[in-house]
């Protein structure tokens, strides 16, 4: 009996103690200032007009376009070295559709993608954006030479989505902001189709962010049905430590399919390839300014040489190249900008200068995975560079 009392005893104060373990996480927890995950809900509209450099759609586009997004994003506090270096940026996904002329000839687009957001001028109430938004854009009505013989610049049904803004962001309340600004948005396929002159829309927009905190109603209806989850995140200031300049070398190659101009009459797709070499100096937290030699191959060449020339060889569809270039390192994820020109080819047909902009996903320390876009001519699409590579730290 008394071991059965003794037993009950312990039993209840192991349970009184694990009540009163559980308040005290409880009350260090929702301390924390940034318990929780914070988002917003963005809602914009657009309107602008094309920037468009042929001539037979002129009348189609001459009405401008329209188009909606819907965002949401994770903000950042500035755990992190990295966010604070950007100055608590967010970043996330969003859904966009839009009418951008005619129809019948160019289709109702709808598109996702990511974005980021880089603030910048903050203010008690009011600061700037940096954006840039990467996705897949689909519902478009491509070029036929037979029965949408207008439309030469889309023809496929899937194209790339890009998008660079700058917006201002006002603060109403807790809750609500309102967002207002100009962006530049941009259809393409990277040539994998043709004819692609792409579809280039500037414009304004403006609309309004609902600002919520994830975990409020998990925190109401199972611990504590009085707490108030904090709605926007605080910023925390600690100082930046001072920047680890490094040095890098690496190896990046990428393959890619083209097609050739469609006015040709042959239907022919051919294969490319990138060969990079690079090395890059890491001069602030974030970014990165380097220098590289190219090497190209592109398939499509050896068509128009054989009509030009008669005769083609391997070599002929080669290119060297030579360029300087930038990143913005996030977390995982590198921004990269390259300008260069070209060493060593058999003609001017491709111009003087290239660009190139990709995103790259570092797996670990010495491997990467990398998309982006060649151009050629300055900023004529070229094509997509799908590839990978190693890189070393010095």
């Amino acid at each position: 009996m008394k071991a059965s009392i003794i037993t009950m005893a312990l039993s209840l104060l192991a349970i009184g103690l694990q009540a009163q373990d559980s308040t005290d996480l409880w009350t260090k927890a929702k301390a924390n200032p940034n318990l929780g995950r914070h988002k917003f809900i963005e809602l914009k509209l657009h309107t602008g007009g094309h920037i468009y450099n042929g001539e037979d759609m002129a009348s189609v586009l001459e009405h401008g376009y329209q188009a909606l997004e819907v965002r949401m994003a994770w903000m950042s506090t500035g755990k992190q070295v990295w966010q604070r270096a950007l100055n608590y940026p967010s970043y996330g996904i969003g859904f966009y559709t839009g009418n951008i002329g005619n129809s019948t000839i160019l289709g109702n687009p709808s598109g996702i993608y990511g974005f980021f957001y880089a603030p910048f001028h903050r203010r008690k109430r009011h600061h700037f954006e940096a954006g840039l938004a990467l996705g897949l854009t689909y519902d478009l009505n491509t070029y036929n030479p037979e029965t949408n013989p207008l439309n030469n610049a889309i023809s496929s049904k899937l194209d790339v989505y890009f998008n660079a803004s700058a917006t201002g962001v006002l603060r109403l309340s807790e809750l609500f902001d309102f967002v207002y600004g100009v962006d530049l948005t941009h259809f393409s396929n990277g040539r994998t189709h043709t004819p692609n002159l792409g579809l280039n829309m500037a414009g304004v927009h403006a609309g309004l962010r609902v600002h919520y905190n994830t975990i409020r109603n998990i925190v109401v209806q199972q611990i504590d049905p009085n707490y108030e989850a904090p709605i926007r995140p605080t910023l925390l200031r600690d100082p930046l430590p001072k920047v680890k300049h490094t040095n890098e070398l690496s190896i990046y190659g990428a393959f890619g399919v083209v097609q050739i101009d469609n006015s040709s009459g042959v239907d022919a797709y051919y294969g490319t390839a990138s060969l990079v070499l690079d090395w890059n100096h890491k001069y602030t937290h974030v970014c990165s300014f380097g220098a590289g030699l190219d090497g190209f191959y592109d398939g499509s060449l050896g068509w128009g040489y054989a009509r030009q020339y008669g005769k083609v060889t391997s070599l002929d569809k080669m290119l060297m190249g030579a360029h300087i270039g930038h990143a913005v390192h996030l977390q995982r994820f590198d921004l990269v900008t390259q300008v260069g020109t070209y060493l060593w080819r058999r003609d001017g047909t491709k111009g003087d200068w290239f660009l190139r902009l990709g995103i790259r996903y570092n797996i670990n320390k010495y491997g990467f995975v990398q998309v982006g876009l060649k151009t050629q001519n300055g900023a004529a699409a070229d094509w997509i560079e799908w590839g990978g590579g190693g890189r070393l730290e010095l």
